[in-house]
C-alpha cells in the first residue's frame, strides 16, 4: 500500500506538536522517548524514523513555537500594532495561560531546560528569542537601541510573570503578580 507523499511530513509534525504540549507539562527530563511517542500516538519506532533522539525533537520544538504565534507586526498603523501587541499581551500574561502550560508558550515552561541542552538546541533558542525581540521591537515606538531595550524588558516581564504564576499557589497573590507584570509590560509599549 502507498502512502501519499506528505504522509511523513504529517507524521512527524503530529509527532512534533504532541511531544510539544507534553513538554510543556513535564519538561525534557520527566518523561523519555516512549512517554512522547505514546503521546503522539505512534511507536518508538516511529519517533526515532522522524527524529534522532529526543534532543533533536526538542530543537524542532524549540524552532517550531518559540515566539509563535505573535502578533502581525507589518500591517496597520503604528498605533494599531501597538493595540494588537496590548491584545496580545493580554492573552500572554493572563490567569488562562498560566492555567494552561500545556497549550501555552513553551518559553516559561522550557527555558531551563534548554539552559542544560546542547550548544546546537541554545543556538536555534537564541535565534528564536532574536527573531521575538526583533518583531515585538518593531511595533515600538523610539530609536532602535531603545526599542530593542524595551522588547527585550517586555519578553523577560511575560516569561517570568507566567514562570512565577505558575510556581505560586492559586489565588490572589499569583493574579497581582499577573496584573502587576501585564501593567508594567504594557507601559513599556510607548512610553510618555
Amino acid at each position: 500500500m502507498r502512502y501519499p507523499a506528505d504522509q511523513k511530513a504529517k507524521a512527524r509534525e503530529g509527532i512534533l506538536q504532541a511531544a510539544a504540549k507534553v513538554l510543556r507539562t513535564k519538561g525534557f527530563n520527566g518523561i523519555g522517548v516512549d512517554g512522547l511517542a505514546a503521546s503522539a500516538r505512534v511507536t518508538s519506532g516511529a519517533f526515532y524514523s522522524n527524529f534522532s533522539n529526543k534532543e533533536a525533537l526538542l530543537d524542532d520544538v524549540i524552532a517550531a513555537c518559540v515566539g509563535e504565534p505573535f502578533i502581525d507586526t507589518e500591517s496597520g498603523s503604528l498605533a494599531e500594532r501597538q493595540d494588537r501587541l496590548r491584545e496580545w499581551l493580554a492573552m500572554y500574561i493572563s490567569a488562562a495561560h498560566r492555567a494552561d502550560p500545556a497549550t501555552g508558550c513553551v518559553m516559561p515552561t522550557l527555558s531551563a531546560d534548554v539552559a542544560r541542552a546542547s550548544p546546537q538546541i541554545r543556538l536555534t533558542y537564541q535565534r528564536k528569542m532574536l527573531d521575538l525581540v526583533h518583531k515585538m521591537s518593531s511595533v515600538l515606538g523610539g530609536s532602535e537601541p531603545e526599542r530593542e531595550k524595551r522588547a527585550w524588558n517586555i519578553v523577560a516581564i511575560m516569561v517570568g510573570a507566567i514562570a512565577i504564576a505558575r510556581a505560586m499557589p492559586d489565588g490572589e497573590a499569583a493574579e497581582r503578580a499577573l496584573d502587576a507584570a501585564l501593567q508594567t509590560a504594557i507601559a513599556l509599549i510607548d512610553p510618555k
